[in-house]
């Protein structure tokens, strides 16, 4: 297995297989880095997500290039995972160096970002009836629906929007092909990359080596995004891999363990939501804060809401969970 090799310590660059850059870039929370990748075959030059937009994270980017000698202008294709700020956020920048290169972006990624620019107001108050049905008075919806809005891309010849599937050959021979493999649960429009030749698999956010993503239900995700997680999980299981490089953490190389870890976490917090409701019908903001107590303000107050919903949800289909949605906000109890 090949170990990362730290090719330039200062710009935070480290060969992870054969001619597959890891640059670490810089982000200004608890989760301080994000890792994207390059991808450097015969004829294309790919760069896999692309870090959030802030000074330190561009400086860290341009100087991971300067230090492997590779001119950002040379990228022919850029794939970013999912739309969050730290996935696509230097995008534009980037394309800017690159105006030629392809970009590849899940179909309902571009959806949800084009929602919420060209229906703004719409969509920031439905948005807010949403959080106050399900028992939210803190939230500032229009604030939410506006943060990342500003990300949506100008499609341009060339792009590519997703389904799933597809199969990207970036060289000439076979193990060049990466086979892009849909896996909503934390967004809607997730993706990852996996190299069957290579036994590789570029995984963003979906799986993590040390931390589970957010799985979160709210307008614009799927129906049943941890029942979706989950299921994406089962098909990473079955594939071959010797080495699963994330967004966040160090390469992972038993990927099966990894995923039991996670459905088992998960599972751990769907018994934990029931149980809160065993004492009486709340609404989904009022599971969060029995969960997380004083945690849950501000934007990590979200986060729990969405997360919660997601488990709900899934509670419900499993026939543990009754929704009741004659008042003025949704109740959940056990059933």
């Amino acid at each position: 297995m090949t170990q990362p090799q730290p090719v330039n310590a200062v710009a935070q660059v480290a060969e992870v297989a054969d001619q597959l850059f890891r640059i670490r870039l810089p982000m200004p929370f608890g989760l301080d880095h994000i890792n994207v990748y390059l991808i450097k075959e015969t004829n294309r030059l790919a760069l896999v997500d692309c870090g959030l937009d802030m000074p330190d994270s561009w400086d860290s980017l341009t100087a991971g290039f300067k230090a492997l000698n590779i001119d950002p202008g040379d990228l022919t294709d850029i794939f970013v995972t999912h739309s969050h700020p730290d996935h696509i956020g230097q995008l534009a920048r980037i394309r800017q160096l690159a105006p030629q290169a392809r970009l590849y972006l899940h179909r309902r990624e571009y959806k949800w970002l084009a929602d919420r620019v060209y229906d703004y107001e719409n969509s920031a108050h439905l948005f807010g009836e949403w959080l106050a049905r399900h028992g939210d008075t803190e939230l500032d919806a229009y604030r939410l629906i506006k943060s990342g809005s500003e990300l949506l891309p100008n499609l341009q010849s060339g792009d590519t929007l997703l389904e799933g599937e597809e199969h990207i050959q970036l060289g000439d021979a076979a193990p060049a092909d990466w086979q892009i493999l849909w896996t909503p649960g934390h967004t809607a429009g997730h993706f990852v990359l996996y190299n069957a030749d290579r036994k590789l698999l570029l995984s963003g956010d979906h799986l993590l080596t040390s931390i589970s993503s957010n799985i979160g239900k709210y307008p614009g995700s799927t129906e049943d995004p941890l029942g979706d997680f989950i299921s994406s999980l089962a098909v990473i299981k079955e594939l071959d891999l010797a080495q699963v490089l994330p967004a966040h953490g160090e390469p992972l190389e038993q990927h099966r363990e990894r995923i039991d870890k996670l459905v088992g976490h998960h599972r751990e917090r769907l018994t934990k939501i029931y149980s809160v409701l065993e004492g009486g019908p709340r609404t989904a903001i009022q599971v969060v804060e029995a969960i997380w107590g004083q945690r849950a303000t501000g934007f990590h107050r979200y986060l729990g809401l969405v997360e919660a919903l997601s488990h709900l949800e899934r509670l419900r289909r499993e026939g543990q969970v009754v929704v009741e949605d004659s008042g003025p906000q949704i109740l959940f109890r056990v059933a």
